[in-house]
């Protein structure tokens, strides 16, 4: 058996927790390998870490665990000492879940040049890693996925008691000047400022006709978006480079230009939109959703895990 070491810092939950706990259970999926996981001990043990029923894959002495391969996202790098970071004696899968990382003045810059198999989890992601000359090894593309049947069922448009829905927990400032703008009479609208628990949002959404996502300006891929596809509200979700490939402006959704006119602007279009053009872009946007479901970035994720070795051999320069 392969044994495959994932690094952890939980403080909170997080969509890019959540990906890395998916990809934590395509390895387990695995017939050949396990997964293990080291957190630090800073993490916090609550009910929003998925791996509270997971703690026998916990390792609490990785130093001294001989793991065939490591998984590392964002700054887990640095649990990794300088020394084995610049030559690694086992193969790194690196996940790429932001645009960031290839911003000179952003700290995950600056593992770029370290041997890796680099999967993405956009195409806007692998352009953006791959423009700065910097990278280290190859760069796959694995869209983002949803677990759609973990996903409570779709309300029906008679079941859904808000007219419009404005989640901006990323973007708490922005949310409370939009909504004065956003509040007409006789329109149920509710502001989502402040996080909340992953189950609470999706309830929301469900209730919702129309959801206004506001994602920090960039974003990796922004699967909140996904989520409210697949859950049949109708999503206005501004560009912020990684919903390009899945936020199809006039197809599945509305994607205005990052600005407060042309949001405000989109949102009314969306809510005037007649019903026939709203199931319209309702059930493209629930079409895309079932496209990336889950099933799909693991078959995709366990090829790369098959060919492993000659990935790795490419990207440690053994070829």
């Amino acid at each position: 058996m392969q044994r495959v070491l994932f690094y952890r810092d939980f403080r909170r939950f997080t969509g890019g927790h959540l990906k890395m706990w998916d990809y934590f259970n395509h390895v387990r999926s695995a017939p050949a390998h396990t997964a293990h996981v080291a957190f630090t001990r800073e993490s916090v043990w609550d009910a929003g870490n998925p791996w509270a029923d997971a703690r026998d894959a916990v390792v609490e002495r990785p130093q001294r665990f001989r793991a065939d391969a490591v998984f590392l996202a964002g700054l887990d790098w640095r649990r990794i000492r300088p020394w084995a970071r610049r030559r690694p004696r086992r193969p790194v899968i690196n996940l790429v879940q932001h645009v960031r990382h290839a911003e000179p003045d952003d700290p995950r810059y600056a593992f770029l040049h370290h041997p890796a198999v680099r999967i993405c989890v956009s195409l806007e992601v692998a352009r953006a890693i791959e423009g700065t000359g910097r990278v280290n090894g190859p760069v796959l593309t694995i869209p983002n996925c949803l677990d759609i049947d973990a996903l409570p069922a779709p309300s029906s448009p008679a079941g859904r008691d808000f007219d419009l829905l404005v989640v901006a927990t990323k973007q708490r400032e922005r949310g409370a000047v939009l909504l004065p703008r956003l509040e007409r009479a006789g329109r149920r609208v509710h502001l989502l400022g402040d996080p909340v628990p992953r189950r609470e949002l999706l309830a929301w959404m469900n209730r919702a006709r129309v959801t206004l996502f506001l994602p920090r300006r960039t974003e990796g891929f922004y699967l909140p978006a996904l989520e409210g596809m697949a859950l049949r509200t109708l999503v206005v979700c501004p560009d912020c480079v990684g919903n390009r490939s899945f936020c199809l402006p006039g197809v599945n959704s509305l994607r205005p230009a990052y600005t407060d006119a042309d949001v405000l602007d989109q949102v009314e279009a969306a809510m005037a939109l007649p019903p026939d053009e709203m199931e319209r872009l309702v059930a493209a946007g629930s079409a895309t959703a079932h496209e990336h479901d889950l099933g799909v970035e693991r078959a995709r994720f366990l090829e790369v895990l098959n060919d492993l070795p000659a990935l790795w051999a490419h990207a440690s320069g053994r070829s």
